[in-house]
């Protein structure tokens, strides 16, 4: 698992600063994205702004395919000073729309989608329960080792 809010806060620097550019996304124009590529994976960033703040943030990033059907990472923050305001489930239901639509247009109909979420981590499952997958499997995290729970949701576009 790796923790979102640093990204969030990474990509509020970078954005900040200058450095990237998101653009408004076609279904939602409250909704910004930013494509990029790290260290080789791609990667596909939505963010919700008020002014030049980052409100909501949520990152997909490839994984390996399930079925062979291309899956996608995902992880989400919300700063401290917007939450419990239902921005992250909010922001993940606004960002898996786009991908769908966006995905729809270059020949990707049906992908999943999969959130690793640390077990103590109450208010991610909670979104993730909600938008992805109300039967989460438990399981331990490949990158920190710790106890996580897996939710995985299949997309298709109509």
């Amino acid at each position: 698992m790796v923790d979102p809010s640093l990204a969030m806060e990474s990509f509020q620097e970078a954005f900040t600063s200058g450095v990237i550019h998101p653009k408004r996304c076609t279904l939602d124009r409250e909704l910004h994205v930013l494509l990029d590529n790290v260290m080789g994976e791609s990667r596909i960033t939505y963010v919700r702004l008020e002014g030049q703040t980052v409100t909501a943030f949520v990152n997909f990033a490839e994984n390996d395919p399930i079925d062979d059907i291309p899956c996608f990472g995902i992880g989400y923050a919300v700063p401290a000073k917007y939450q419990k305001q239902g921005r992250a489930r909010d922001i993940v239901n606004a960002a898996l729309a786009e991908m769908q639509h966006g995905l729809a247009k270059h020949g990707i109909k049906t992908f999943y989608v999969e959130a690793i979420v640390e077990i103590n981590n109450k208010p991610s499952q909670r979104v993730a329960e909600q938008v992805i997958s109300n039967k989460p499997v438990a399981t331990t995290d490949q990158h920190s080792g710790l106890p996580a729970f897996q939710y995985v949701r299949k997309l298709r576009h109509p």
